[in-house]
């Protein structure tokens, strides 16, 4: 390929003069169904996966909207909070090193956790000056609140200081609220409902800080809350495990294709109908 980067092309003499290999017309069927064969199965294959990878998720989902569809008492998120807040609303000033600043693309929605690798930094003193409410600590839950990836709650569990943007809110909760259930709820579909139809903006929907304080969560005991969570992160241990090795296969899946396909054309199929996906492996 020739040209300037992001116009990067290939050209066309390059491809009228490119050798590809002619084996008689009787080899070049029994490829063809070799391939066609090899591609089905794995096209199965590759559904399959993805089926299972759908049902876990929805498994997941189906079992935490159960768990939080209480009929008990609900009150406002502000009363299981010390504090609901969001980042400054001032454009940060960026350093070399300092304090990790924390951006709606630093979130990772699969697990709810903050990826730092490639955060930029805010001075010490900005940090410094931060009212302490900005200042997340472990047990507080950031909540993403605009744009595509809005609804998404983090379990903040780092002993580091960082701060983040005002697209994402942070809620303190209480004493009489254990952190780990209030980060379940909000990632319940009950909640996400409530966000998604009072958020506001054309181009883009933002959920205002009156919103977010507004919203409804089931009120119940601190027991309660702990015994919730327990399983919900036994299901949510469970459920990634399996996504995790079903996402491997398929990415095998994937480079299989591209090992029979070279195999293919490098004059190297030597299998027979039947046999195809058994030699690649290999």
């Amino acid at each position: 390929m020739s040209g300037a980067v992001g116009h990067k092309r290939v050209a066309k003499e390059f491809i009228e003069a490119y050798p590809i290999p002619l084996p008689p017309v009787p080899e070049q069927r029994r490829i063809v169904a070799i391939l066609d064969e090899a591609f089905e199965g794995i096209g199965a294959a590759i559904a399959n996966a993805e089926k299972i990878l759908a049902n876990a998720r929805e498994l997941f989902e189906s079992y935490l909207q159960s768990v939080f569809d209480t009929k008990g008492e609900h009150v406002p998120l502000s009363e299981l909070a010390t504090d609901i807040t969001d980042g400054d609303h001032s454009p940060p000033p960026k350093a070399a090193s300092g304090v990790p600043f924390i951006t709606i693309s630093d979130i990772v929605k699969p697990t709810r956790t903050i990826d730092f690798s490639n955060t930029f930094s805010v001075p010490q003193e900005y940090f410094k000056n931060l009212k302490p409410n900005k200042k997340p600590r472990p047990g507080d839950v950031l909540y993403t609140v605009t744009g595509a990836t809005l609804g998404i709650p983090v379990l903040v569990k780092q002993e580091i200081d960082f701060c983040f943007q005002r697209h994402i809110g942070l809620i303190r909760p209480n004493p009489e609220t254990y952190s780990v259930w209030l980060s379940y709820a909000l990632l319940s579909p009950q909640v996400f409902k409530q966000a998604t139809v009072r958020s506001t903006g054309a181009a883009q929907k933002t959920v205002s800080l009156a919103v977010l304080r507004s919203i409804t969560v089931p009120k119940i005991q601190v027991s309660e809350q702990r015994a919730i969570a327990a399983r919900l992160d036994a299901l949510t241990a469970e459920t990634q495990s399996l996504e995790s090795v079903y996402q491997q296969k398929l990415v095998i899946l994937a480079e299989l294709k591209q090992a029979i396909l070279q195999k293919a054309f490098a004059g190297e199929m030597t299998a027979q109908p039947g046999q195809v996906l058994q030699e690649a492996v290999v």
